[in-house]
């Protein structure tokens, strides 16, 4: 398979995982008012009137409506009446839409709003897509509104690390939801069983990520150990982790070493961090995995997704990804846990990354629009369930032991442990040019950074457009 067939097999994955699940979360409140007056919604604007708006959520995999949403749980069925009742009380109409494909999406999006008919009146896109509006000067800086406090986090929890993303000369341009709910956290998935035939107690991942001795020298010594020549034959029977997914890999250990592809400087703009010693010490640990041997090599032959049934099927111990790969391993015959990857030496805790689709607000609508707009999405983000750990009840159902959300996805939900993977916000950017690279070709760190650097930076300024 080339480099090219992989790549976008890898690039269309990645984004229909991320169109699975739309955001939600946040704290919690209750809403107020009527059809009078609007009313105030715990940190709205009182006096913002509803009555008569219609407003449509814009995104590109499902509808959400009250008047054809079916209950499959109890809390569905709370938040379908309590988004019945806050239409009721203000007077308007608000719905989630599939209103294109992902492959129409950012064209729709674009299109719709320079004629000054938006297809929606908040759209979901993905951070590339919004920086190329945002250079178009199509999207209203939501910072202006005074409709909702976006520093808050009760009733809704405004999601800070993708408002200072979008913030550019002061003002935001987009906004999201929640903290750890785009199931896009990177972290530790491990087999437990192997653990045990390696002579290794299966919780201790857990009992190191909570001692604080989750390193990367601990994990270095549990990855040798865990590659085993079971009969002695000279060939390895089971590896550590797998030689793909690079890309996931490589994201959980620059974050964990507080690193990042992309930062911001002082002014908002984006610069090229690859450069930096911590990105290029989370590189040279990466090799260091492949030349001690740890790592199962691609079979020949193979799908693009290999490493999936190679740690659902017991060949290795432990596979680094994305949160969400959970929902895959619901019926692996194995159990498992889950944990944040071992803190680098540039820390002194551990450090994961996210990626959030954002949402925009056309340019095209009036201050006073945007206002209402921003009030009613308020109200339907408001969570209904008022208890500090409501969310666990349906991540229990999802994973194989209650430490993986009372220990590990709670630090995914407390955002001094999270960062924003900034490369998804620049259009053209391929952190797989680093990545693929890294283990395939056996290139020097500093080799590998400086082949991409004059590319990554003229990208890079093209995103960061009207912020210059």
């Amino acid at each position: 398979m080339t480099k090219k067939i992989m790549r976008m097999g890898l690039t269309l994955l990645a984004f229909s995982m991320f169109a699975a699940f739309p955001l939600w979360g946040g704290g919690g409140g209750q809403s107020g008012g009527g059809r009078s007056g609007g009313g105030q919604a715990g940190g709205g604007q009182a006096g913002v009137s509803l009555e008569g708006m219609d407003i449509t959520i814009g995104n590109w995999w499902a509808d959400w409506d009250v008047a054809t949403r079916k209950a499959n749980s109890d809390a569905e069925e709370r938040l379908i009446a309590y988004r019945t009742k806050i239409q009721q009380d203000y007077g308007f109409k608000i719905r989630e839409k599939n209103i294109s494909s992902w492959e129409q999406m950012a064209q729709l999006a674009a299109t719709s709003t320079m004629t000054g008919k938006p297809a929606a009146s908040i759209f979901v896109l993905q951070p590339n897509w919004a920086m190329t509006l945002y250079n178009q000067k199509l999207l209203y800086p939501v910072s202006d509104s005074k409709a909702v406090d976006m520093s808050a986090v009760k009733p809704v929890e405004w999601n800070r690390d993708v408002r200072a993303a979008f913030t550019f000369g002061g003002k935001a341009y987009a906004f999201s939801v929640g903290y750890g709910s785009s199931q896009h956290a990177n972290g530790v998935f491990f087999n437990k069983r192997l653990f045990e035939e390696a002579g290794l107690d299966p919780e201790l991942p857990y009992d190191m990520q909570k001692a604080g001795t989750w390193t990367w020298n601990a994990f270095m010594d549990l990855c040798k150990k865990l590659t085993r020549d079971i009969n002695n034959d000279g060939i390895i029977d089971t590896y550590a982790l797998t030689a793909d997914l690079s890309t996931e890999t490589l994201d959980a250990i620059v974050a964990s070493n507080g690193a990042n592809y992309v930062d911001k400087d002082a002014s908002g703009k984006f610069v090229n961090a690859t450069g930096r010693p911590e990105f290029l010490q989370a590189l040279q640990y990466s090799l260091r995995l492949y030349n001690e041997g740890v790592l199962m090599p691609r079979p020949q032959d193979s799908n693009w997704d290999w490493y999936k049934p190679m740690f659902q099927n017991g060949r290795v111990a432990m596979l680094v990804t994305q949160q969400y790969v959970a929902q895959e391993l619901r019926d692996m015959a194995d159990d498992w846990g889950f944990v944040l990857f071992p803190k680098g030496p540039n820390v002194s805790t551990y450090r994961y990354s996210s990626d959030e689709n954002v949402y925009v607000i056309p340019s095209t609508y009036s201050a006073a629009e945007v206002d209402k707009i921003l009030y009613a999405f308020q109200l339907w983000s408001t969570p209904v369930d008022d208890a500090p750990d409501a969310w666990k009840d349906d991540q229990y159902s999802i994973y194989r032991d209650s430490r993986a959300v009372d220990e590990t996805l709670t630090m995914i939900r407390d955002p001094k442990y999270g960062s924003m993977k900034n490369y998804v916000f620049i259009p053209g950017l391929e952190r797989g040019d680093i990545a693929w690279n890294m283990w395939w070709d056996g290139v020097d760190p500093a080799q590998l950074v400086e082949s991409v650097s004059q590319s990554w930076d003229a990208l890079i300024n093209d995103a960061n457009g009207a912020a210059n």
